[in-house]
């Protein structure tokens, strides 16, 4: 699933006005807003520092006296620091990808993109949408008022939905309206232009 919103205890948290759109020379960008985002920043942090420390004890080991070691002291330091060192890279590699997920809505390519962005703003794909491949946008209210509402795309080859977005239901809406608006095909916007002039004339003409 793919969501803007922060989330505590694996649950999307429950808030108005977190989201914030920039604009941009191919479309726009919609992220949760930099204040919000704090939490992650420190867990992004902590994650390359805990990393950093797995990397250098697995070869750092290597100093300390063999008798410390039970059994073929080159064995055990060689466990060690494949053990120690995959945790620390991985460990690393996940928080350099960053926690903040953005969505950037490209008008030039006609296609949406879902990324991952760190605290220092190194920004990695996490998956493509082309406009073609979208059939609908729609708001999954949930009875509980506790529970966000939900942004959804229902994409044409796939009969599962995927999570674009949660949070608040007032901006949610608006931007829902504002996707429906901008991936609508470019013949389906010049006939409802033509159209309204058309009803625009009329109303003249017959005043």
């Amino acid at each position: 699933m793919l969501s803007l919103a922060r989330t505590q205890d694996g649950l999307p948290e429950v808030q108005e006005d977190v989201l914030e759109t920039e604009k941009t020379s191919w479309g726009y960008i919609v992220r949760e807003k930099t204040d919000k985002f704090e939490h992650e920043t420190v867990v992004e942090s902590s994650g390359r520092f805990l990393g950093l420390i797995f990397v250098v004890c697995a070869y750092g080991q290597w100093f300390l006296p063999a008798a410390m070691f039970i059994g073929d002291a080159v064995v055990m330091k060689g466990a060690m620091s494949f053990l120690f060192g995959a945790t620390g890279v991985g460990m690393y590699w996940m928080a350099s990808r960053g926690l903040r997920k953005e969505l950037e809505v490209d008008l030039t390519r006609r296609e949406l993109r879902v990324v991952n962005r760190n605290g220092r703003g190194t920004r990695r794909l996490q998956s493509r949408i082309g406009m073609r491949e979208i059939e609908s946008f729609f708001l999954r209210r949930t009875k509980a008022s506790a529970e966000p509402t939900l942004m959804m795309v229902r994409l044409r080859q796939s009969a599962v939905p995927l999570l674009l977005a949660a949070g608040g239901e007032v901006e949610l809406t608006d931007l829902l309206q504002q996707l429906k608006s901008d991936v609508k095909p470019v013949s389906e916007k010049l006939e409802e232009r033509m159209a309204r002039n058309v009803a625009f004339l009329s109303r003249r003409t017959g005043s």
